[in-house]
């Protein structure tokens, strides 16, 4: 499949586009590169497609009726329903609202160009009613899905054959006959047919009323396709007169590979009758593949069978061998009982950071049994899957952790196998530092931060909050800052100059009453809950204090994994009475300006400071995902308003980013990576264990 899309991608960069990018070839093309783009895991392929919806301005083909020049809407629906963005489909709904509102009154005889106007040949059953049921699942508007189901059975009354169970092409072959004196039923047309089907079942609610009428017909056509395979595994051009097309066609036989393959994945097909069928289809169609990744035997643009030759190929032919390989990639899954677990990345945004799974629940799906080692491999790639079994203090382990990477919409097949896992260098680490008044201190191999104990309360530089150290360096560097006590002044892999003070630091949180904070003492108890190598988790207690006429306690359980800016902050208020705490979440802001960025939907800020002088910028954020009562800003602080309830958790995110750490340069670029962090906290890695 890789060859193959790699092959397509740089002939066209090569040789040159024939048509319009709109068009429906290439429409055809754009939906099997999107379906195989999540299977690769590589953004080379998801950057591909958006480009040319940016190149199209994420608009169709100027013919505002013709099903062949709105294919292109299925990608950019899924397209939007990956980044969150709206903007990919505003020009389709709009032209969707004007497919809904005409009248569809007109005969389907094909004269007066009624093809401009409706579904009158079959091809069009997967450029049209496929698009308007992805735009129905990007928008969450039925309406959609309705129109693309009144269109489909006005065509399907007109065109379908209801003894042969299969399409003509359209009104002019009605009476048209094959050599052998049969009908004329065009493989690639029934093949469009049955790839549009199962695309637009693929985005029908299983309680949809027309729903079983699509099964019926499905399983209509997919008995008789199955019928009229040839012994090596390719539908002839001429679905009823095989002999007078000796020639494989690869575009409608990857239609059918993909829409019985489908069939089998989610149950509708039987496995027996129908699995030597796909697999024959599928040898077939790789067989095709030349050594440098060019598909032959692909029929060039008709309305009729023809003759296909090794050196024939387009790009839709290239679209429908995608489309197949992916269904055939969970078909061999289930095929070879290999037991994967199955993670998905359903946002545009690229993801290098830990897979949290339940580990009871994945410890019993993957079958891992008390201390026998196991490695975790990517089932296409081969590639181990680094991990870490997490236990947060406790003495049986709570959640395994995955550093996985996910490109946008990227997927990923894991097996289990039973040896040791390749040894993971530490790229978390934290301590208790008593040699210095008492510190709480930790780091990944981007940021470390800092916490201040008892001892430090007794001396003239005695602060609260959260403390940032800038590092440039993926070294970890803790206990040699420390050993040395050099690091006021950057010594080429960061420096301390981040000033905390009496206040809340990056992102620290406390109780208010009115506008004053409420600080407590410095922490009291420290407990190391999980030493890494990807995660690194602690927790720090502080005595009692006094908030109005309250007595409070709190604990704070902080972890931050590899590859993130941000921690995990989880805190505990613990005091009498039902009455809600008002408590905030607060960075500290500088004299001079600096720039902000609140943001009370994601219930995020983010702060780029002022210059240090030569040091640097300093950028911090917070991220309280739910349960924010308004963001602000005073002459100390940026502050996130909540409200604790005495034993309930209160989880937020914060950290900081360095602009000579390489990473986040400018406020723009640590901006977006809140953004995008507080994206991923909404719409978290899909896991699937498997079932046995």
């Amino acid at each position: 499949m890789k060859r193959v899309a790699d092959w397509q991608i740089g002939n066209l960069e090569y040789k040159g586009w024939k048509h319009g990018k709109t068009d429906w070839t290439y429409g055809a093309l754009y939906a099997g590169m999107f379906k195989f783009s999540r299977w690769a895991n590589d953004a080379k392929y998801q950057n591909w497609l958006v480009q040319i919806g940016k190149d199209n301005d994420w608009n169709t083909g100027p013919r505002r009726f013709f099903a062949d020049d709105y294919c292109v809407g299925q990608t950019y629906s899924q397209l939007s329903r990956v980044y969150k963005d709206t903007n990919m489909i505003s020009l389709w709904k709009r032209q969707a609202d004007s497919i809904i509102a005409a009248p569809h009154d007109v005969s389907l005889d094909w004269v007066n160009h009624v093809h401009m106007k409706e579904w009158a040949w079959c091809d069009a059953l997967f450029m049209g009613p496929p698009a308007l049921a992805y735009l129905a699942t990007a928008t969450g508007e039925r309406k959609y899905l309705d129109i693309a189901d009144k269109l489909w059975w006005k065509t399907t009354a007109y065109l379908y054959d209801t003894d042969e169970h299969l399409y003509f092409r359209d009104q002019r072959y009605f009476g048209k006959k094959e050599a052998n004196g049969k009908k004329v039923f065009w493989s690639r047309g029934n093949g469009w047919v049955m790839g549009g089907l199962v695309r637009v079942l693929d985005n029908m609610p299983t309680d949809y009323p027309a729903r079983s009428k699509y099964i019926r017909l499905y399983k209509e056509m997919a008995v008789k396709v199955a019928s009229l395979q040839a012994e090596d595994g390719t539908w002839r051009a001429a679905l009823l007169d095989p002999d007078n097309y000796p020639s494989k066609e690869t575009s409608g036989t990857g239609f059918f590979c993909y829409a019985l393959a489908w069939g089998i994945n989610h149950g509708i097909l039987s496995k027996d009758e129908f699995l030597p069928v796909v697999t024959k289809a599928w040898n077939a169609l790789r067989g095709c593949v030349q050594k440098n990744g060019k598909l032959g035997f692909v029929q060039v643009i008709a309305a009729a069978p023809g003759h296909a030759t090794a050196d024939d190929t387009e790009v839709y032919g290239i679209g429908a061998f995608l489309l197949a390989g992916s269904e055939m990639i969970r078909l061999a899954e289930n095929e070879l009982k290999l037991h994967a677990l199955l993670l998905e990345n359903n946002l545009g945004v690229e993801r290098n950071d830990l897979v949290e799974i339940d580990y009871p629940a994945f410890a019993k799906a993957m079958g891992t049994s008390g201390n026998k080692p196991f490695k975790l491999l990517n089932v296409l790639t081969g590639e181990e899957i680094p991990y870490q079994v997490s236990y947060e203090g406790a003495k049986k382990a709570q959640q395994i952790l995955l550093l996985a990477p996910l490109v946008p919409a990227g997927k990923m097949l894991i097996v289990k196998e039973d040896a040791a896992a390749t040894k993971i260098e530490p790229k978390v680490y934290g301590r208790y530092v008593p040699e210095r008044k008492d510190d709480f201190a930790w780091e990944n191999e981007r940021v470390a931060f800092r916490m201040y104990g008892k001892a430090l309360e007794a001396t003239n530089e005695n602060a609260f909050g959260i403390d940032v150290w800038s590092k440039r360096t993926t070294n970890l560097v803790i206990n040699r800052w420390y050993k040395t006590n050099d690091y006021h002044h950057d010594n080429g892999e960061g420096m301390d100059y981040y000033s905390v003070g009496f206040s809340l630091g990056a992102g620290d949180m406390a109780p208010v009453i009115g506008d004053s904070i409420i600080y407590s003492k410095n922490y009291r108890k420290y407990q190391v809950l999980d030493q890494g190598p990807l995660r690194f988790t602690f927790r720090l207690e502080y005595d009692a204090w006094t908030v109005g006429d309250n007595s409070v306690k709190v604990s704070k359980t902080i972890s931050l994994d590899a590859g993130s800016q941000l921690n995990k902050c989880q805190v505990v208020y613990s005091y009498k009475g039902k009455q809600s705490l008002p408590v905030v979440i607060g960075i500290v802001k500088r004299k001079d300006p600096g720039t902000f960025l609140l943001n009370e939907r994601q219930g995020s800020m983010a702060y780029w400071e002022p210059a240090h002088g030569n040091d640097g910028i300093t950028g911090v954020a917070s991220i309280l995902p739910s349960g924010n009562k308004g963001l602000s800003v005073d002459h100390q602080h940026l502050k996130i308003a909540t409200t604790a309830n005495s034993g309930e958790t209160i989880t937020y995110f914060t950290g900081a980013a360095w602009s000579k750490g390489g990473l986040y340069t400018n406020s723009k670029e640590w901006f977006k990576y809140v953004d995008q962090f507080a994206a991923k906290l909404q719409f978290p890695v899909t896991v699937v264990l498997p079932s046995k």
